[in-house]
């Protein structure tokens, strides 16, 4: 009896180890990444607290899927800070919290890669991905994705359509009426993308920026989200967004209604919001974690992600598998013209004082 239970037992697990090593990985792996496959099978699932909607998530987390069926993914889509204080609120207790952490709260990333806060997991994949992928340990990129204008189409003619930050000034100094209240942005006082992507833009562009800030600032009305700012252009709200992220916009522009949205590539200016991505030390489930991250920067997983409406930055994804690649991007309006919103550490030295200048400006002084 006793036998016969060992020889299946030691069946069942040359069978799971069978298992383990029919999953494909690519060669450029470590020998012992099997570990880390099987290690995940034993996890309970894997927890994704995220700025990023259902309709983003889903081709990734299907192929995922496709790859581990075993692990199941849910996602929390919350305000990019609410990411990392949510988190950080949780972690230590005995809540169930997140596994991994994505959001274009970039100051967070600045300040993890400060304090170690991330498991320091280098991917396999990192070998194929430009310099900005990791920018510190256990912090990577997981999009870069544009922040665009966006607009009324029914609203604003062609001719009244500005086509960057400094033709918005002009138009809307020009006539007053037609915009006043009807310009929306991420808050940069009250959001973490919103500071991100503006600290970035007022660093480029320096005093002229503060200067034309300060002329249409009162026209303004903050937003926190991307979408609600795409349903009020819609509804006539708002006849025009400035640095809306793209993400939010090109799904909307292929759903019922869509056409009445129009979108530019600011022509001086793109923000490129690099979108962060970690696992944090002490996460639950870390094995399904790491797959998770391997695949969302594999060939496969950043053109899933491009599918889910983001925008991936690995060379070797196919063009025309995607609405757009950073590379393509780039191509079109011009490298010089893009500013990249990543982790620089003066998010967190100059925040405050930003914020400040920010608050004067938007109120018109």
């Amino acid at each position: 009896m006793q036998l016969k239970a060992l020889i299946t037992v030691t069946g069942l697990l040359a069978g799971i180890a069978g298992f383990a090593q029919a999953q494909e990985v690519p060669s450029y792996y470590p020998a012992d990444y099997s570990q880390i496959i099987e290690g995940s099978r034993s996890e309970s699932g894997l927890m994704i607290y995220s700025n990023m909607a259902d309709n983003n998530w889903q081709p990734l987390i299907e192929g995922f899927k496709a790859k581990y069926p075993w692990i199941n993914v849910e996602t929390v889509d919350l305000g990019s800070g609410t990411v990392h204080s949510r988190w950080e609120a949780e972690k230590g207790s005995s809540a169930r919290t997140a596994d991994l952490l994505v959001s274009g709260a970039n100051d967070r990333w600045a300040a993890y890669g400060q304090d170690g806060s991330m498991e320091d997991y280098k991917s396999p994949e990192a070998q194929h991905l430009p310099d900005f992928a990791q920018p510190y340990p256990g912090v990577n990129v997981l999009s870069a994705d544009p922040l665009v204008i966006t607009y009324n189409a029914a609203l604003l003619t062609e001719e009244q359509r500005p086509t960057g930050f400094a033709s918005l000034v002009e138009a809307a100094t020009a006539d007053p009426s037609a915009f006043e209240g009807k310009i929306t942005t991420y808050d940069a006082a009250r959001n973490s993308f919103g500071l991100a992507a503006w600290w970035s833009y007022m660093d480029k562009k320096g005093d002229a920026a503060w200067d034309g800030l300060r002329k249409i600032g009162p026209m303004i009305r903050g937003e926190t989200s991307g979408g609600p700012m795409n349903e009020k252009i819609a509804t006539g709200e708002y006849v025009m967004g400035i640095a809306v992220s793209g993400i939010t916009i090109f799904p909307r522009l292929e759903q019922p209604g869509g056409e009445i949205l129009g979108f530019a590539f600011p022509d001086d200016g793109t923000i490129m919001m690099m979108r962060g991505m970690g696992i944090p030390k002490g996460a639950a489930n870390p094995n399904s974690a790491k797959l998770f991250v391997d695949y969302a920067l594999s060939q496969e997983g950043q053109t899933q992600v491009g599918k889910g409406g983001l925008v991936p930055y690995r060379e070797d994804v196919a063009e025309d598998q995607v609405r757009y690649t950073f590379q393509k991007i780039s191509e079109q309006i011009g490298e010089e013209n893009m500013i990249i919103a990543g982790f620089d550490q003066r998010l967190i030295t100059e925040a405050q004082s930003f914020v400040d200048k920010w608050n004067e400006a938007i109120a018109g002084r």
